[in-house]
């Protein structure tokens, strides 16, 4: 546990991201995607960055609450878990519940996409 902490210390990473992937190294980045990107989602989607309020309903730890199912099993209600089904799922949230996903633009977007692409693609 002492190496995760240290860690995540050192890489600037939250304590989710080492909880939700067994460790900060075992981020995985999508195709396309760089880490910083990864890492953007994951400030967005815990509300740190860009207004996002994405942990609001899937929770801090993205294992799902009464208002949003668990986004790290790798299993989906729309979509085949592509960064592409993904970001398309965020789009639709975002047109068929106004402000609830905060003000996101287009490349907040894509960092969330990648993030939780990342958080449901764990390493074995």
């Amino acid at each position: 546990m002492r190496q995760v902490i240290l860690a995540v210390a050192v890489l600037g990473l939250s304590p989710v991201s080492a909880a939700a992937s067994s460790g900060p190294l075992a981020l995985r980045v999508p195709p396309g995607a760089t880490l910083e990107q990864v890492q953007l989602g994951e400030r967005i989607f815990h509300g740190q960055a860009a207004g996002g309020k994405c942990s609001q309903c899937h929770g801090g730890d993205a294992k799902g609450t009464a208002n949003g199912n668990d986004l790290t099993t790798g299993l989906w209600i729309w979509g085949e878990g592509t960064v592409h089904d993904i970001k398309a799922t965020i789009l639709h949230n975002m047109i068929a519940a106004p402000n609830m996903d905060g003000q996101l633009t287009p490349s907040d977007v894509d960092a969330v996409a990648d993030y939780v692409w990342s958080i449901s693609h764990h390493k074995p």
